[in-house]
């Protein structure tokens, strides 16, 4: 994927996270464990949501793709 279109997915899985699976967390995680940007999408839980604008890029820099 795009750097571009690695940003969005992982802004994507953040909304799901939120919303779709709210107080159903443990499925979304299930869903989710083996996608290449997990592992960005459970540290961008640590930020809140006026925060992710900034975090989430330099956590995606950790990417190798």
């Amino acid at each position: 994927m795009m750097k571009d279109n690695l940003e969005k997915e992982a802004y994507r899985l953040r909304f799901e996270y939120f919303n779709t699976y709210e107080k159903k967390e443990n499925k979304w995680h299930e869903t989710y464990k083996k996608h290449q940007l997990y592992d960005v999408v459970v540290k961008s839980l640590d930020y809140k949501f006026h925060e992710i604008g900034q975090a989430m890029p330099k956590l995606l820099e950790d990417i190798k793709t």
